[in-house]
């Protein structure tokens, strides 16, 4: 007979503990995964430091609530020039329009396991030196995916083993692959597009122009007898 379970381990369900039992934490976790020294894309540290001033402001703001308030309502809100953000068109052919994203940090995440015991969430490489398949997963997506869930649920996803399915990998895969949903939206990336679409800035500056010029061009259009002598648009209509 089974002792009886303490502590954590009597909170969860049987098949976490099952798990557990056969893939010890202190061995397989991300607990346990060695420090990750390739720095993560600029849209994870982005989104990172977002969230921890947000939590900032959140603490902040309750624990200030009449400071915090009077300070917003004083200081005004700092507005993004829209101007100033690069445009995804480039009438260049020769520019590179695709850029491939670098994978290096989300595979970083995934920690093969400790030296002689391979990580069953990931499928492993034949031996070196041996001609081989690969072998796969030891436990499949979607029983990893199901495990995940379970183990989120309980506040207790990091004791698994690095996980395709883990929302870390998810986020830092997510960063990695900014702009590839709309082509050109990415950092640095640009396409061609349409030549509507490449004309347009220069377009929207004529229009521009116009609006301002066009007090002075009624001024001479009047001034001229309504069209007499008229050279530029709009032309006399033959009234």
């Amino acid at each position: 007979m089974a002792p009886p379970q303490t502590g954590l381990a009597a909170q969860l369900p049987q098949r976490l503990i099952n798990f557990f039992a056969r893939y010890p934490p202190q061995m397989y976790s991300v607990s346990v995964r060695p420090p990750i020294t390739i720095p993560p894309p600029p849209a994870l540290l982005a989104r990172t430091t977002a969230a921890k001033a947000t939590a900032e402001t959140t603490s902040t703001t309750t624990t200030t609530t009449t400071t915090t308030t009077t300070t917003n309502s004083d200081t005004p809100t700092a507005a993004i020039d829209e101007s100033l953000l690069p445009s995804p068109y480039t009438p260049n052919r020769e520019a590179k329009g695709y850029k491939a994203p670098d994978h290096s940090y989300s595979n970083a995440l995934l920690w093969k396991g400790p030296e002689g015991r391979a990580n069953p969430f990931l499928p492993q490489p034949p031996a070196e030196g041996i001609k081989g398949r690969w072998v796969g997963a030891r436990i499949g997506l979607r029983r990893q995916a199901e495990l995940v869930k379970l183990a989120r649920k309980y506040g207790v996803e990091e004791l698994l083993p690095p996980s395709p399915k883990m929302a870390e990998y998810k986020e830092a895969r997510r960063a990695e692959n900014q702009g590839l949903a709309i082509k050109g939206t990415g950092v640095g990336q640009k396409v061609k597009g349409h030549k509507w679409e490449r004309t347009m800035e220069a377009r929207l500056e004529d229009r521009r122009k116009a609006m301002l010029e066009m007090p002075e061009m009624i001024r001479l259009w009047k001034q001229r007898g309504h069209g007499r002598g008229w050279k530029k648009w709009p032309k006399r209509s033959g009234y």
